[in-house]
Order: structure tokens, then sequence, then C-alpha cells
């Protein structure tokens, strides 16, 4: 169905043709002011103000019907722009033509018996409206909206339903207008109408009406909440279904086409907010109630379809693991999320401002949903996002399992160095990695995968909160809530109050504007950096996350992960007491890279090395430097200057750097047989060999 979904938009252009034609003969003499016109933008007629200068109106009619029955894409339009789009309908139905046979096929192919029913029904020449009586919920449904249902209701519940953008009550006013437009099945080809409206009502009573029996997961507002029959479980991009992806991309699409996806790079963007939000000890908290923010704006905008949309986190360190395996050779070979969201190779020239930056140097990626891109609320549409060339950039050791552990668990720390150790290792490499726009302090959310990096990051704090925090404090009270590990404050220059502590209220102020329209996202979260220690303690809007892999175990074992634990022990932990959903490792290469570290750990506690992390992060900046495609660099003199890291080495560069002065050698012996043996290759510098 959804291979279907491009050539709806022939359908709606025809139908905005009709309906000029039929508004204009009513009235040719009626003013500008008489019809809601909008501002006129390239090929995009967004619903806005009427134009100063009446002589600027190509076109004149009466008033014009409700705008919402003609919502296009995620913009309303107006008999305007449909006027001009009745010149193409004749080619537009002739491309149409040649593409329903295989559309059709493809349906068929989905929705098997479905299908098979509907294509008998519609040569039993039946009413079309019988169509709905097998579905008890959904005619359930439509009495319970007090909508009429016309004598041809669903075309105009297919028409509207497979926009995504209208509601069932929306599309059932679009059937009235379709019917005077024409007597047959709506706009579509009867070949492929009637198996494509099996497929609709089938997902519409699964995913739409069903809804109607179970308890609604979000608040009255469509906006906040969780619940037992919604929680909110993040998962990796990669264990999310085709539908959740879909569901995903859907939403960021509508939140670029309606201007909130870049006031949220406003508030990143704010210099206020941005001081607070990175190089402090509260980055972690601030970057979390930031993405809960998101979450609940992609979660209001095309209820229920949207309502338990949930972030999915980018897992790179598994994604890294196959990269070390040599399963694939770059970032976006190796990522399904960076190629799910556009990849790097769809791309033209721009020199659009973005925030008050541009980036003639990088490719803008036009594909997937950074085509629907806008800076500037709907006002400057560059349509495509500055990426870096993933298609030939290759993972650095900083986000490797070893790295992540040592940042996310070092000895005996608190949460402020924690999070310094997080945000100056695996954050910033990511950053760096991705380059283009995410390279950028300020604007970096313009990128979608800025927010799946973050929940990452947040995941990270999660495991942290797990393994330092809970096996040692019990219950929020006033002395534990003060406990380092739990929070530290810190002193922030040229912010309210100079610094920060635990009662400081969370700062997030969109750029430029006094009143922040965003914080509607927010209401119900804690209001103070102390209340959002713990993802599953937000009240409505308590989340958890669904590990697999390395992550889960890292969650599971916390300072044992990978060192060899009796398995009566391992089993014991994975069962104790667990608020997120933790899988075991299932895939080859993991299992192989855990028993490379248990064989490590066993020569390291023969020789009596007690610190066996450190040599394995060692060994593994080895096995990058001199096996796999890719060099251990350092930051960009750039991205330092951007990110004010200056005096900062990128520490596997560092690491490697010590290796090779001598000043930090690698002390587990024969580690280069070790490597051999479980990656096929010893990792030694050809000097050494």
């Amino acid at each position: 169905m959804a291979a279907y979904l491009n050539d709806v938009d022939d359908a709606d252009d025809a139908a905005g043709a009709a309906f000029s034609s039929e508004s204009e003969s009513e009235s040719d003499a009626d003013s500008c002011d008489d019809c809601d016109f909008a501002d006129y933008d390239g090929d995009v007629m967004s619903h806005g103000a009427v134009p100063s200068d009446k002589a600027s109106c190509s076109y004149k009619s009466r008033k014009c019907p409700n705008p919402r029955a003609l919502k296009r894409n995620g913009r309303v339009h107006t008999l305007c722009e449909y006027h001009r789009a009745r010149q193409n309908e004749h080619q537009r139905k002739s491309d149409r033509k040649h593409k329903d046979t295989k559309h059709a096929r493809q349906l068929m192919k989905q929705c098997g018996e479905s299908n098979n029913a509907a294509h008998n029904h519609h040569h039993n020449h039946a009413d079309v409206t019988d169509d709905i009586k097998p579905y008890p919920i959904m005619t359930t449904h439509i009495a319970a909206s007090n909508a009429s249902l016309p004598s041809n209701a669903p075309e105009g519940v297919l028409y509207g339903i497979l926009h995504k953008d209208l509601s069932f009550r929306e599309a059932m006013e679009l059937n009235e207008a379709l019917r005077a437009v024409t007597a047959s099945p709506g706009l579509i080809s009867v070949k492929i109408y009637y198996p494509l409206l099996a497929c609709v009502l089938v997902w519409y009573c699964v995913t739409v009406a069903s809804s109607q029996d179970t308890p609604d997961p979000t608040s009255s507002d469509g906006i906040n909440g969780t619940s037992v029959a919604c929680p909110r479980i993040r998962k990796a991009w990669d264990r999310q279904t085709d539908v959740e992806k879909a569901t995903y991309i859907h939403a960021l699409q509508l939140s670029m086409d309606q201007g909130l996806y870049s006031k949220f790079m406003s508030i990143h963007q704010d210099a206020v907010s941005n001081r607070q939000a990175h190089g402090t000890c509260v980055f972690l908290f601030w970057h979390r109630q930031f993405l809960v923010g998101f979450e609940n704006m992609l979660r209001s905008l095309d209820p229920p379809r949207t309502s338990c949309l949930t972030l999915p986190y980018y897992d790179y360190v598994q994604h890294n693991l196959d990269y070390v395996n040599q399963r694939c050779t770059t970032i976006e070979s190796c990522s399904p999320i960076l190629r799910d969201l556009g990849g790097s190779t769809q791309a033209i020239r721009s020199t659009a401002n973005i925030g008050g930056y541009t980036y003639p140097q990088f490719a803008c990626v036009n594909a997937s949903v950074a085509s629907h891109f806008c800076a500037d609320s709907q006002r400057s549409c560059s349509g495509c996002i500055p990426r870096g060339p993933w298609h030939s950039t290759f993972f650095n050791p900083d986000v490797n399992f070893n790295r992540v552990k040592r940042a996310v668990l070092p000895t005996g720390s608190s949460i402020a160095a924690v999070t310094s150790a997080i945000e100056f290792s695996v954050h910033n490499s990511v950053h760096s990695m991705l380059s283009g726009v995410m390279g950028n302090l300020f604007i970096s959310p313009v990128e979608p995968v800025f927010y799946s990096h973050h929940t990452t990051i947040d995941l990270l704090h999660t495991i942290y909160h797990r393994c330092r925090v809970q096996p040692f404090v019990t219950g929020l009270t006033e002395s534990s809530a003060s406990d380092p590990r739990v929070f530290q404050g810190c002193s922030i220059p040229q912010t309210p109050n100079g610094g920060v502590t635990r009662n400081s209220s969370v700062f997030m102020q969109e750029s430029g504007l006094r009143n922040n329209s965003l914080m509607r996202f927010f209401d119900g979260l804690p209001t103070t950096y102390g209340g959002l220690t713990d993802s599953t303690q937000l009240g409505q809007h308590s989340y958890s996350y669904d590990m697999g892999g390395l992550v889960g175990d890292l969650y599971t074992k916390c300072d044992a992960a990978g060192l060899g634990l009796p398995e009566v022990e391992e089993r014991r932990r994975l069962t104790s007491g667990m608020r997120h959903v933790v899988r075991p490792i299932a895939s080859a290469d993991g299992n192989t890279f855990l028993g490379w570290r248990r064989a490590v750990f066993k020569r390291a506690q023969a020789q009596r090395i007690e610190d066996s992390d450190r040599e394995m992060e060692k060994m593994m900046v080895m096995m990058y430097a001199n096996c796999l495609p890719g060099n251990v660099t350092d930051y960009s003199p750039e991205f330092k200057a951007m990110w004010g890291i200056e005096g900062v080495v990128a520490p596997s560069k560092r690491l490697l750097d010590a290796i090779q002065d001598g000043s930090d050698t690698i002390k587990i012996s024969n580690w280069t047989a070790l490597n051999q043996r479980y990656f096929g290759c010893g990792g030694a510098f050809p000097n050494d060999k």
C-alpha cells in the first residue's frame, strides 16, 4: 500500500482542478478578499495571510470551501493552486493509468483473501457501503463520531486515510466534496480501487477503530502521557518493525511540514539553553528533557497512528562490531538507520541559510525525510539536509564497546565525571563522524539522526544509573538526592544564576522568541534537574528501553560485562528486578567479541594486571589502525573550534599516540595472537610484525 501513496497526489491535483473550475464559474467578479488566499512560495501554498497587493491575485473566486478538506502533504491548499493544477490533469491521468496495473498486483499480493473478497464484491455490483458491514468495530466508530454516512462514503474514507493527514471526520467531509466531482469510486481507477479499499478497511479496523476498545494511550490533549496499554519503550532502530519505521518517518515529515521540527532546533540553538546543554554537569539531564519533549511532539501529530511512537536509538555499538568483523565497510553500509533516513548519496549542492550557517562544501541530501526540511517554520524550505560523506566514512574506536564501557562505568566516579566522559568521547565522536550539520554545536538537531544518537546517549545514562545508583541508593530522599552519584552541580558562566544545582530549573527557550510555543510538549515533566535522574520515574512521561546485544550485556552485568562471570551469576543478574527489557546476545559476532574479551581478561588475571578493560581498549585501537580500512584520527580543527575543544584530542587518537611513543604500551603478553585468533588480524604495526 505504501507504494501507492506517491500516486495519490495525482488524484489530489485532479480533485483540486475540478473544485477550481466549479467555483470559478460562480463569481469571477469577486475580489481577492472574498477568498481565503494564502502566501505563495514556490510550488507550495501554505494557509496564511491574504496577499497585500490585490493585483497579485491571479485567480478570483467566491468563498473557499473548508480548507482542511483540501489538505495535502501536511499543508493546506486553496483553489488558487488547484486551478493551476488543471493544466496538467490529462497528462497526470495518463501517467497514473500505466502505474495502476503494477500497483494492483502488489496490493493483491499484500492483502490476499481480503482483496479477492472485495474484487468479487465489485463484480457483483453491490453498493460500495456494504464493504463496511463485516467490520462492526468500524461501524461502531462511525456512530461514535456522529458522522453521517454518505451513500459513497468509502471513497472519502479511503482518500483521507491514505493521505494520513485527515481524521475520520475530515475524511467524511472530503467525501462530500468528492461526490460533487465524480460518481465513480473516488478518483482512483476501478481496477485498483477495490483491492486498495479492502486493504485500507482492514488496516483501519486493526490499527484505528480498534483503539476505541482500549484505553487512550495519551492524555486528553493527545500530547503527553503513557499507560499500561501504551508504555514508552524505546528500541533500537534495527528492532523496529516496518510499520514502526514508517510511522516514525511519517511523524518526522509532519513535524517538518508543520514547522514544529525547526522550532526544536531553535531551542537547541538558543545561546543560554545551549550553554547549559553542553560542556556542563547537566549535559545528560538537559538532553533527556529535550528528547521527551520532542517525542511528545511527534506523538501528538497524527493520533492514533503516532500516539504510541517512541524515539528509536542508533545502535552504533553493534554496528561498530559489524565493522570490526568486516560485515560492512562504512558507517552507511553498517547502519540501517542512516540508509533508511535518506543516506548521503542522493543530494544536491545548496547554499541555503540554516540558522545562520551555510554548507556549500557538503552534499545536501534531499531523499526520504530530508526532502521535507524547512529551516524557518516553512518560510525557508531548503528541502534538503547537509550531510557528510557517510558512504565513505569509517567507524572509529571511540564508539566501540570497550571505549563506551570505560566512559559509562569508570572506577569510583560521580555523575558529573561520567557526564563529561560520555560527552567528550562517544557523543562528540559520533557528531564528528557524521559531519555535515551534525558537526554544528547549535543546529545539529536539523539532522534527524541527532535524536537517535542522543537517545543512545540517554541509554548510556540509563545504564550508568542502573549500575552506579540503583544498587547503592534506595529511593530519592533528601540525602540520596545529594549523593554525587545521583546528581552533582557545577558552575556555568553567563547563565542566570551562574551555575546549576539539583533544584535549578531546566532552561529551554526558542532562540529569538519571547514566548516558547513548544512548552505544551513539556507539560508534566519535572521542572528541575534533580527530577530527571531516572527515566522510569517521570510520571506520565516515564519510559524504559528494549536493549539487546552488547549494550544489553553492559546493562545487566555492569562492570563485569565481558569479563567471564560464571554462567549462574550472569543468569541471576539477568532476572533480578528489571524495569527495562533486556535481550540476550544472539549474534555469532557478539559472542565472538565477548569470547575475545574473556580471553584477554583471563590472561590479564594470570599476569596480575588489574585494569584489563584498559588493555582491551588498546588492543582494539591497534586493530582499527592496522587491520580495518579507516584510520584512527583526531577531530578536525573546524570541529574543535565549533565545539570549544581546541586543546582536546579524540580519546582513541590519544591512546594510539601513547602506544606508539611507548608511554602506554600494551601489557598483555602475545596480544597479537589473541586478536588473530578471534578477528583474523593481529593488529601490530607493520614494522613490529
